[in-house]
């Protein structure tokens, strides 16, 4: 097996001590890792003795930039892992890695490298994204952002960029020289390299790691560049500042329909759980709507598209889904359950709306369409509203739904830094009439006053103020994390 290079950018070497040791302790060959560090901090004393029993390390100090430390650290090692102060690895990361790499060289030779954004340690989801872009900035910045969940993926999938804090190759790789101030990515592709998205999580995250923004401002590749060809192969135009749905999700082409490899022991728990919770009374009906907007949504529609298929493959959920003509049937060819959504279905308003308004107004509607669902489907316990696009990842499609820790007698929603997340949120059919009461009320009400309807989140806040005994708000540390722990209960 040949040697490994570390390679690591940290404030102090205190900082990165938990990751280096975590990185030999499970290593499964330990005496072939070297390490270098590049640091803000002179070590201390007590920290030279900690590094000292590592083995093989290098630091610079002051130092920043891993990436370019890398050419005075290196010795001939085979491979190059560039990570981060808050890596954790697990047991025989480096066989793992290595037997992923060598398995993409039946493909693309010595020339494919391992990156995507790292799950954080405890993650339930527990999956590798890809890198997609988030938007040009109007300062000309590139924003990357974390893409497409790769769960249950069979195989590492194609990527466009490269994560800085982590990206494991050959050693030539990092040795490619740029073409003056050459993005990390371009060079890349123009050396011909192949990026893969790694599809098993080897290593996770004490913390998260943010993507810087890349500037393109003012650089032109060219034809010797391959920026052209980038931008076909990608779906991107730099001058234009234009993003296809694949290249904001960073997966590509054929590899969107790719078939899902569940493992046996997630099939056999989710059949365990059919069985155990067989009989229960509980009995929620979820909704949701994809309609026009009057203001342009966050994403593309092929991705909220996506998002979607997501939610209607999980054959356990009782799913109604209304759509205007634009989306009807679209929706209509992967999921059956879907009826034309009609104005009087929602917040009743008789007023003209601008376009802020008209976007108001659909989120304020939400509990009406429940409301509506109760006048159509009347045998259901509870309804749950869901965003058209709160699901970001592949599911099994037998998972198995417990609802009892949600679908109370109370309304149960989620709350993010005080701020209530309603992409998701269930309301015991017995509540329903009094939500809708008090939103239509409190709406009207802000409408005679100003001329404008409420934000939904404050509104919400204003009635779970007044009427604490109504709800139930549950803590969360991001949006549409409430599915998420549904999805992933013990």
């Amino acid at each position: 097996m040949q040697k490994i290079l570390l390679m690591m950018a940290s404030g102090s070497y205190r900082m990165a001590d938990a990751a280096l040791q975590s990185a030999k302790t499970m290593a499964a060959f330990p005496d072939r890792l070297t390490f270098g560090l590049c640091l803000e901090e002179e070590p201390s004393d007590e920290e030279l003795r900690r590094m000292a029993q590592l083995g093989d390390v290098q630091f610079l100090c002051p130092s920043y930039d891993a990436w370019q430390a890398m050419r005075r650290m290196w010795h001939g090692e085979g491979y190059v892992l560039m990570g981060g102060a808050g890596m954790v690895f697990e047991r025989n990361w480096d066989v793992r890695l290595l037997h992923i790499l060598r398995k993409l060289r039946r493909r693309e030779g010595d020339k494919a490298a391992l990156t995507g954004c790292l799950p954080l340690e405890g993650d339930p989801v527990n999956a590798v994204s890809a890198i997609g872009v988030e938007s040009f900035d109007q300062d000309g910045l590139m924003h990357l952002q974390q893409g497409a969940t790769l769960r249950y993926a069979a195989r590492p999938r194609t990527s466009a960029f490269v994560h800085p804090e982590f990206c494991f190759a050959p050693a030539q790789f990092y040795l490619d020289e740029p073409l003056g101030r050459e993005p990390l990515f371009l060079r890349a592709f123009r050396c011909q390299w192949h990026l893969y998205t790694l599809h098993q999580p080897v290593i996770h995250l004490k913390w998260e790691e943010g993507l810087p923004p890349c500037d393109m401002r003012g650089y032109d590749g060219g034809r010797e560049g391959g920026l052209r060809q980038f931008e076909q192969r990608f779906g991107i135009r730099f001058d234009k500042q234009q993003l296809s749905s694949m290249v904001r999700q960073g997966v590509f082409h054929q590899e969107h329909s790719e078939k899902l490899r569940v493992p046996l022991k997630e099939k056999g728990r989710q059949i365990w759980r059919a069985v155990s919770h067989r009989g229960k009374e509980i009995t929620p009906l979820c909704v949701t709507m994809q309609v026009k907007l009057p203001l342009p949504p966050a994403n593309l529609p092929e991705e909220y598209m996506s998002w979607f298929e997501h939610l209607a493959h999980i054959r356990s959920m009782a799913l109604l889904c209304y759509a205007d003509g634009e989306h009807i049937r679209r929706i209509a060819r992967v999921h059956p359950n879907v009826l034309e959504y009609k104005p009087r279905y929602a917040l009743p308003v008789q007023a003209e709306l601008s376009a802020v308004d008209g976007l108001k107004f659909i989120k304020l509607s939400k509990p009406f369409m429940l409301r509506t669902s109760r006048e159509k489907f009347f045998t259901h316990s509870h309804y749950v509203w869901m965003d058209f696009g709160c699901l970001r990842y592949p599911v099994y499609e037998n998972t198995w739904l417990d609802w009892k820790d949600l679908c109370t007698d109370k309304i149960v929603l989620g709350c993010v830094a005080g701020v209530p997340d309603l992409s998701m949120f269930t309301v015991p059919e017995s509540r329903l009439m009094d939500l809708c009461r008090e939103i239509g009320e409190r709406s009207a009400r802000k409408l005679r006053l100003d001329g404008h309807l409420p934000e939904e989140s404050d509104l919400w806040e204003e009635m779970i103020q007044d009427w604490p005994q109504w709800f139930d708000v549950r803590e969360i540390h991001h949006p549409r994390q409430l599915l998420t722990q549904l999805l992933h209960q013990k």
